[in-house]
């Protein structure tokens, strides 16, 4: 299968980062809930009325048309009250069943509904994770945030009928949403992978190693590509890719690699050749200088 060029298709492709629809929420009157660490990126969307997010050390009120992510390992909490006691989520979605929503009664008050959904992020998103801050709020009037709004109006047609491939329409649709959540986090954060690929000088450079990892590029050459001086560059794409530019070749070179040794009847010298390496043994000391170990016992079975 043909690897796609741009960089983010590249990550969550060769990751093979999937994305789910969460159970929603649906409360009213006064309630705060708190959710638990989990080892997957989350998302929420409001649809309906207002809340507060209480997360990674800071406060938001969110409204209707608002985004929020947060990273994985981090709790959070969702209320229209902070200040009452939290009540865990793992209760109330428990009693969810198989409905769209998890329904919290607090009693008389305003009305208040989201959307959520989750991904997994394998180690080979690295590039991706590593670019996430703990939370992240688009607001409404974001483009990002506005054509997730269409894209949750379709899950929610979804949702409300029985046809062939509901979940394989349910889970296509919350991919949609991440890839339209990390296109945005750009406009709300000003370091990371993300926001080197949105940087006009630093993407054309990244696409240029995405686009032939295994040509054998020099700082120079990608200096070039960015139309900066040498040390310009080099200085630019580390502070706000977090590497330097060869580390970043030499890291996404050995994703490549991980990904392709798996697929069936690869083989080491193959894999080697088609990165740009003149050598097995240049390639195998490349490889456990990036991984620890070799490139045959990095074999993963699929």
């Amino acid at each position: 299968m043909r690897t796609p060029e741009d960089p983010l298709s590249q990550v969550l492709f060769v990751s093979e980062a999937r994305a789910a629809v969460s159970t929603g929420l649906e409360a009213r009157g006064a309630w705060a809930l708190n959710v638990s660490p989990a080892q997957v990126l989350k998302c929420n969307v409001i649809r309906t009325g207002q809340c507060w997010l209480d997360a990674g050390g800071a406060q938001w009120l969110l409204e209707a048309g608002d985004c929020f992510l947060v990273a994985p390992g981090h709790a959070f909490v969702l209320g229209s009250d902070l200040s009452l006691p939290t009540i865990p989520a793992e209760q109330v979605f428990a009693g969810s069943g198989s409905s769209p929503f998890a329904r919290l009664d607090g009693g008389a008050g305003d009305d208040f509904r989201s959307l959520g959904g989750r991904m997994e992020l394998p180690a080979a998103a690295e590039l991706l994770i590593s670019a996430l801050p703990v939370v992240a709020v688009l607001r409404s009037d974001s483009q990002a945030a506005q054509r997730i709004r269409w894209l949750l109006d379709r899950l929610e047609e979804e949702s409300n009928q029985v046809s062939p491939g509901r979940a394989a329409v349910s889970s296509a649709l919350m991919q949609l949403v991440f890839i339209e959540l990390f296109r945005g986090l750009p406009d709300v954060q000003t370091g990371g992978w993300l926001a080197a690929l949105a940087d006009p000088r630093l993407g054309s450079a990244l696409q240029a190693i995405h686009r032939e990892p295994g040509r054998s590029w020099t700082v120079a050459d990608l200096a070039d590509v960015a139309s900066l001086s040498r040390s310009r560059f080099a200085r630019r794409f580390h502070d706000v890719v977090g590497r330097s530019p060869m580390d970043y070749v030499l890291h996404w070179r050995m994703a490549l690699a991980t990904r392709r040794l798996a697929e069936p009847g690869s083989t080491v010298a193959e894999v080697a050749e088609a990165l740009g390496y003149s050598s097995e043994s240049a390639f195998g000391a490349a490889y456990r200088r990036a991984t620890g170990h070799s490139p045959r016992g990095g074999r993963v079975s699929r």
